[in-house]
């Protein structure tokens, strides 16, 4: 430590010393009879009258933060630790009903360019990374709501209602336009030999079939004529002994011949089942072209009896799962083309809110609206963190007292020396004076 520092922190002490020092020296040279002239007498008072105000005012300066144990005096000592909870209260005052007020704070708001200064955070490439990653999270969250029933629901019901707004007629017309050109007609031609095709393969196709055939010979039995109809199938020789069996085999020869039917008409350009299903259509735009009114009613009546019957929520649930699934796992790899294009996003975003002066200042508006609106609700908070930070158990009473000493402890340090130079010059002067008179 300095000399000039530590003169700094002591200089109190160091005038009390002083002054109490000649006043020492002045009145033992004055019991010895020595320096006896009017002008020592002077001194002698004014020395006197130093450390008396040096004593008072190191008295009044302890007092603040130390218990000084003197008779009657010591309860009006340690003034700070005693009196902290109305220090507490008045800093509390000060800072949140007139520094920190809720006017104070709007009208600072007013001349701050919020999304300026975001948008120079974000300019760094540390920031504009935890941006990133806070859209990621988001994102994440979002995503893993996306197999919620509830919008699987919603989803369904919008279906829906726009499914009933459409209006069938002019899309069907297009359609229809469309599918009786040569090439695209071919192409609706083997797609439906390929669907029929895949049915006749499918399992549970079969198996319904099956069913329907086992139903319809039980009809038969009821009317009577079961005996002739399993007496038939004997005659066909089918596999099985069981009525079951035989009709399971009969299905599979049912099947395979369809199957067969298809692949001939596949190969067969000029089959007439083709031909049946494009005159049929060219029919149905004929009287779409007309305005048939009783054909335009039929197909309205199919649209909301196909949308009465439709369920698209099963599907939807299946379709959202698999969607979060692949979000999940796009979202978990930071290099991932979805991260990437979210980054892009974010990028493209703060590129045209940089250009945009009127959807800054929009957004200025609306961030200091909500600046306002959450301090005079939650205005109090400042009072309890300024209380919080000045509670004993953050700041213990040695440490709140070190530290005022620490930030006045110098301007204190002057109130003790100032009170020996007042004490000592009025002293004084009540010397000169009484000299005077007398």
């Amino acid at each position: 430590m300095s000399s000039s520092s530590w003169l700094a922190r002591h200089r109190g002490g160091v005038s009390l010393a002083l002054a109490a020092g000649s006043l020492t020296t002045l009145e033992l040279c004055h019991a010895q009879g020595w320096l006896l002239a009017p002008a020592w007498q002077v001194a002698r008072h004014a020395a006197e009258g130093a450390t008396v105000g040096g004593l008072a005012d190191w008295f009044a300066v302890s007092a603040l933060f130390c218990r000084i144990p003197i008779p009657l005096l010591s309860r009006h000592t340690n003034i700070v630790v005693k009196s902290r909870p109305r220090l507490v209260e008045g800093i509390v005052d000060m800072v949140q009903n007139q520094w920190l007020s809720p006017a104070v704070i709007r009208e600072r708001l007013a001349h701050l360019p919020l999304t300026d200064s975001l948008l120079a955070l974000l300019a760094h490439p540390d920031a504009r990374r935890r941006a990133e990653r806070i859209v990621r999270r988001l994102a994440r969250r979002l995503v893993s709501e996306l197999d919620n029933h509830a919008l699987a629901q919603f989803l369904d019901s919008f279906l829906r209602q726009q499914l009933a707004a459409l209006p069938l007629t002019p899309a069907l017309v297009v359609l229809l336009r469309q599918l009786l050109e040569g090439a695209h007609f071919d192409v609706v031609w083997h797609s439906l030999l390929d669907g029929l095709d895949r049915a006749l393969a499918d399992t549970g196709f079969r198996h319904t079939f099956n069913q329907l055939a086992l139903e319809a010979l039980r009809g038969y039995e009821e009317e009577g004529r079961w005996n002739k109809l399993k007496a038939w199938l004997g005659k066909t020789q089918l596999a099985g002994e069981q009525d079951d069996e035989k009709v399971a085999h009969l299905t599979e020869r049912v099947l395979a011949r369809l199957h067969a039917e298809l692949q001939t008409l596949r190969h067969t350009p000029d089959a007439p089942l083709r031909h049946d299903i494009r005159t049929l259509l060219v029919g149905w735009l004929a009287r779409l072209e007309a305005g048939d009114v009783d054909f335009e009613a039929a197909i309205h009546a199919f649209q909301r009896t196909a949308l009465a019957q439709l369920d698209t929520r099963p599907w939807l649930a299946q379709l959202l799962a698999t969607l979060r699934q692949n979000l999940v796992r796009q979202l978990s790899h930071r290099d991932s083309d979805l991260n990437q294009l979210l980054a892009g996003l974010l990028g493209s975003g703060l590129a045209a809110l940089a250009d945009d002066a009127a959807l800054r200042e929009r957004v200025d508006g609306w961030c200091r609206h909500a600046i306002n609106v959450f301090v005079e609700q939650n205005h109090d908070i400042i009072g309890d963190t300024v209380r919080l930070s000045l509670s004993p158990t953050r700041l213990p009473d040695a440490t709140l007292v070190a530290q005022i000493e620490n930030r006045v402890g110098h301007d204190l340090q002057w109130i003790r020396v100032n009170g020996a130079i007042v004490g000592g010059t009025v002293a004084g002067l009540l010397a000169v004076v009484r000299g005077l008179v007398a």
